[in-house]
């Protein structure tokens, strides 16, 4: 930026040079005879404008005795030509500020403090590295994540484990819930969660599809999944009361969610076109007979609705995570959040004993024993509580499942 006014100058020392040097040989000499000073004049570092022993100063663009790095030279980095000063080569910061010499007269005590030779570091450019928190992370712990909530084998299945390892997730109803460009995944063990709609060979493009919405192609759906045979977006749902979760004339019902890849593809809830008029509590004969789809024995064959709280069933009910019997599923044996008999009263918090439970949800079975109940959503759960998983082992089962359950 400074090249053009350089010039000038150079332009100028060199007319006045040239000018004095015509007076000196017009005088009469036979020698062009040059004095060890000259008039002051602007000179141009790096030219060759100053007398013997004498440097172009870059600053004041003055010829000035002896000094700067032009004469002196540099311990570290290179001489700046321009500036007459000491440089590092990589990144143009000034490393040793000599301009002029300042050396005091021959024979004086030198009292100036020593140099400071030292190479300030060196910005390069790159940001400092952010810890990642939020849904999709990789993650060691909950600590680790904004939502608390750390996945693991137990939480998201062994099939997305394999191939997502440990990340920041939350719980959802539906896709709608998570964040953006995450999905809810429907793991069929007591738990929906956000994902990357990538580990499940969905497309990386999402819409805002609702459940039951037309579609043509998983991008114009808000689960970036669609069924293209039907033209219907494909979403997880956590109740069959509620019936805004769905579109398109589907309901909330239980079956093997459509999912591009096996690991997609649990038993869990989610809409669909509804295969029969049995509501929540009324006889059934087979699961086609049930508008969820799920007739199961509770002291006869009724069929069972899906739910997300106790608030979903009909009175005389609590919503339990029950084993359903299904054929030709993986093992484990699916979890799902149902409508199940129930006397229980007791809410949130209360105590209660796993041996006796009268909770209107259900009793968690780790001390200190409370009634608690089932979530999708720290919303469902009573103030100061939060949706997070939870261990137990469901009525008429065996093993441990991790499922959401409201807690501290």
């Amino acid at each position: 930026m400074h090249s053009r006014p350089a010039a000038i100058r150079s332009i100028a020392a060199a007319a006045v040079a040239a000018a004095w040097l015509a007076i000196v040989v017009g005088s009469g000499g036979c020698e062009v005879a040059v004095g060890s000073s000259v008039p002051a004049f602007a000179c141009d570092p790096g030219a060759d404008t100053c007398p013997s022993g004498q440097v172009c100063n870059g600053a004041t663009h003055q010829c000035v005795a002896g000094g700067g790095c032009m004469v002196s030279g540099c311990q570290t980095g290179t001489c700046d030509p321009q500036s007459n000063v000491c440089v590092a080569a990589d990144s143009g910061m000034v490393v040793e500020a000599s301009p002029e010499d300042t050396s005091p007269p021959e024979g004086a005590a030198d009292t100036s403090p020593p140099a400071d030779t030292s190479v300030p570091p060196v910005d390069t450019g790159t940001a400092e590295t952010t810890t990642c928190t939020t849904l999709g992370c990789p993650c060691t712990g909950p600590a680790a994540c904004d939502s608390k909530i750390c996945s693991d084998m137990l939480t998201v299945t062994s099939g997305l484990y394999g191939v997502a390892g440990n990340f920041c997730t939350k719980p959802c109803c539906t896709s709608a819930d998570c964040d953006a460009n995450t999905v809810c995944f429907a793991t069929g063990q007591g738990g929906d969660y956000c994902v990357e709609p990538t580990w499940l060979m969905r497309g990386t493009s999402i819409g805002a599809g609702l459940p039951g919405g037309t579609c043509a192609t998983g991008r114009d759906c808000r689960s970036a999944l669609c069924d293209t045979a039907a033209g219907k977006c494909i979403d997880t749902c956590c109740s069959s009361g509620t019936t805004s979760l769905c579109t398109g004339g589907e309901v909330c019902q239980f079956g093997k969610f459509a999912g591009a890849v096996m690991l997609d593809q649990n038993y869990a809830a989610f809409c669909a076109q509804s295969g029969g008029s049995g509501q929540d509590g009324s006889s059934c004969s087979s699961n086609n007979s049930c508008a969820a789809k799920l007739c199961a024995f509770d002291g006869a064959n009724i069929c069972h609705g899906v739910c997300r709280g106790a608030g979903d069933c009909a009175s005389g009910e609590s919503c339990e995570y029950l084993l359903p019997t299904v054929t030709g599923m993986p093992m484990p044996p699916p979890v799902v959040a149902a409508c199940f008999s129930s006397t229980g009263t007791l809410t949130e918090g209360t105590t209660c004993s796993t041996a006796n439970d009268m909770c209107a949800g259900f009793c968690d079975p780790h001390p200190p024993t409370v009634c608690t109940d089932i979530c999708f959503a720290d919303t469902d759960c009573k103030s100061g509580w939060r949706c997070r998983p939870e261990l137990i082992t469901p009525a008429g089962g065996s093993g441990s499942y991790s499922v959401l359950a409201c807690g501290t």
